[in-house]
């Protein structure tokens, strides 16, 4: 039996409601890789369609958010190698995988920030100047730090990450952000 419900947090959401929520942002995200509102309409029916018939749990919002834009783009991705020929003579097509590694990284910043500002503050400098690139050692000269200090505050960043937001989160994350 199918359920029309969603675990997020412990909490019970319809699936009617996520859909409403999510739909919009999905939509959007998809229409930007596939430059055509048909193929980003069907991309996310297929996507909301997975999520309905797998019965997801997820062990908060942002778990969930990384879940369905992952699944966006993995679907995205698909449809567009299904469809090279076509998309190779359009002119809007995302010409590079730099363009469509900026797209999916905006989004993760976006949900990262959120994570990030509960972080205490020097903890919060090291996964920020992470985020914008910066090595381990640049970061310690930065703030000042040592380099095993720089180490030590990453690694309990993403072990609160990894707690508060599980494993998916986490794994995302790190993609972005490496320890150089």
């Amino acid at each position: 039996m199918i359920r029309n419900h969603i675990y997020i947090s412990d909490k019970k959401f319809t699936f009617r409601d996520i859909f409403k929520e999510y739909y919009s942002s999905q939509y959007l995200f998809a229409l930007r890789l596939t430059s055509n509102s048909h193929d980003a309409e069907d991309v996310v029916q297929d996507v909301f369609m997975s999520i309905w018939k797998s019965k997801p749990v997820f062990k908060n919002e942002l778990a969930f958010k990384a879940y369905i834009y992952l699944s966006t783009r993995n679907k995205c991705f698909d449809l567009l190698k299904k469809k090279k020929p076509v998309y190779e003579t359009s002119e809007n097509l995302i010409d590079s995988p730099d363009e469509l590694d900026y797209l999916l990284k905006e989004e993760v910043y976006r949900l990262l920030d959120r994570a990030v500002e509960k972080l205490p503050p020097q903890t919060r400098s090291v996964i920020t100047l992470s985020m914008k690139g910066n090595s381990i050692k640049e970061i310690a000269e930065i703030l000042n730090v040592s380099v095993n200090t720089v180490k030590t505050l990453k690694s309990r960043a993403y072990r609160y990450l990894k707690e508060v937001y599980g494993d998916s989160f986490v794994i995302l994350v790190s993609t972005f952000i490496t320890f150089n």
